[in-house]
């Protein structure tokens, strides 16, 4: 319940800042308030998991719990950075957006691949993710989008919902999973026969 939660906040806030930086990608400074937003999410995100690992009780904490706190404190700090000093990441925006693409782009391709036999997946599921990932790579490279701040905010945006369809769809390749695993059709053919025999077997004693 923990893991789904935090996925589905990171996938709120992921969202909202897409739909944000679409909207408002020719707004002056608009770079500004993004770095101040990216802030934001890194902050919200590290103070929800802090505050749940502390809310949990101790006998029910695990070391995974602890061994996140470290990277929740970097994230707190890292946002209070972006929050503050918002200016001075105005010349690397750019670059932190295509790292982010292509973070986020690469997190999928990877847990696509690690999960291909379980989900049953087609090479459909790839296209999304590769497109978030080139377009974090060209938005670092290409001279063209470094020299338009906004094109740069816009396909970000874009990539961000793009993001948010792909984990879409490796919640309900999940959902499918889960209901073939639990419905009764999928019972072992063992099991049935033994279950029948033994019905046949009660019956006939009823009848004697």
């Amino acid at each position: 319940m923990k893991n789904v939660s935090i996925n589905l906040l990171t996938n709120v806030l992921l969202l909202l800042v897409g739909v944000i930086l679409i909207i408002f990608h020719a707004v002056p400074d608009l770079l500004v308030w993004a770095v101040r937003l990216m802030g934001t999410m890194f902050m919200v995100l590290a103070v929800v998991y802090m505050v749940m690992v502390a809310v949990r009780h101790a006998g029910a904490r695990t070391s995974s719990d602890y061994m996140g706190v470290m990277p929740a404190v970097g994230g707190l700090c890292f946002g209070l950075v972006l929050m503050l000093k918002a200016p001075l990441f105005d010349a690397i925006l750019q670059q932190l957006m295509g790292m982010l693409l292509v973070v986020l782009g690469g997190f999928h391709i990877v847990y696509l691949w690690m999960s291909r036999d379980k989900l049953k997946i087609g090479g459909w599921y790839y296209v999304l993710p590769v497109i978030v990932v080139l377009c974090g790579i060209l938005s670092m490279v290409l001279p063209a989008l470094r020299d338009h701040a906004e094109s740069v905010v816009l396909i970000t945006g874009i990539c961000l919902l793009l993001f948010n369809f792909t984990s879409l769809q490796e919640y309900l390749a999940e959902r499918r999973v889960r209901r073939a695993l639990g419905h009764p059709a999928n019972l072992p053919t063992d099991i049935e026969d033994d279950s029948i025999i033994e019905q046949e077997e009660s019956t006939e004693e009823i009848t004697v």
